[in-house]
């Protein structure tokens, strides 16, 4: 390509950019807000549904269950699992855990901070509502959890009921969060997209690991010296849920 024909493409290169960016100041602008304005209007619909539909009985159960994905428990189940990983000598597990995890909480706070959304007027909490933190962080740590099981466990039946569990788990403190009426329903669903993307960037990172550095089993004093911490961390974790579902 001789010099001239380089600076016009440059040029209708430096145009296109220039128009598309003109484009999305206006009209990007114009329709992003629209889209928010219907997910706003869709947001209020159903927040209306589900706090006439919630039954008042049932509300100090969701409180409970809603504790197992906030601030009171997750961090204890992160460092039991963590602890866990590296009593099995799976150190690169426990460390993912750890630094995923960690990650994505400060992306959290930063699209909070970002986007400052309003809750729900039934919401007592003054932070921002969007994404929903408590399922962000479920759905990493319970999936991770969920994969990790998977990977040891070997009995199929064990592995579907486990894995049900916890899914079923996710599920619930999602719901919570709005029966509780301190989410919008677009808060829980921006959660599971930005959490459902970010587990599955783990998932790979983590496969791609374990398929060149495969695990193998413990033996010998490693071996039992592993099952007594497991225990161990069992009892602990009973421990900090009994605790945790008491308040």
């Amino acid at each position: 390509m001789r010099g001239p024909q380089r600076w016009e493409l440059l040029a209708l290169l430096l145009l296109a950019v220039g128009v598309a960016a003109l484009l999305w100041l206006y009209a990007g602008d114009f329709l992003a807000g629209l889209l928010l304005h219907r997910v706003a209007l869709l947001d209020a619909r159903w927040e209306t549904i589900i706090l006439q539909s919630r039954a008042p009985g049932w509300q100090p159960f969701w409180a409970g269950v809603t504790q197992l994905g906030g601030p009171d428990f997750l961090p204890w189940l992160l460092a039991l699992m963590a602890a866990a990983c590296f009593a099995t000598w799976r150190f690169f597990d426990g460390f993912l855990l750890v630094a995923g995890t960690a990650i994505l909480a400060v992306l959290v706070q930063l699209i909070k901070v970002t986007t400052a959304r309003a809750r729900p007027p039934a919401a007592e909490m003054l932070s921002p509502a969007f994404p929903s933190g408590h399922v962000s962080l479920s759905v990493v740590i319970y999936g991770l959890l969920a994969l990790y099981l998977l990977a040891t466990l070997r009995h199929r039946g064990l592995r579907l009921a486990l894995v049900t569990v916890l899914a079923v788990l996710v599920a619930a403190i999602s719901w919570s969060r709005l029966t509780l009426g301190v989410h919008w329903p677009s808060d829980v669903l921006g959660a599971w997209l930005l959490s459902g993307l970010w587990l599955v960037l783990l998932w790979g990172v983590w496969r791609t690991y374990h398929s060149r550095h495969p695990h193998y089993g413990l033996t010998g004093a490693r071996q039992t010296w592993s099952r007594v911490a497991l225990g161990l961390l069992g009892v602990v974790g009973l421990a900090v849920m009994g605790y945790v579902l008491s308040f």
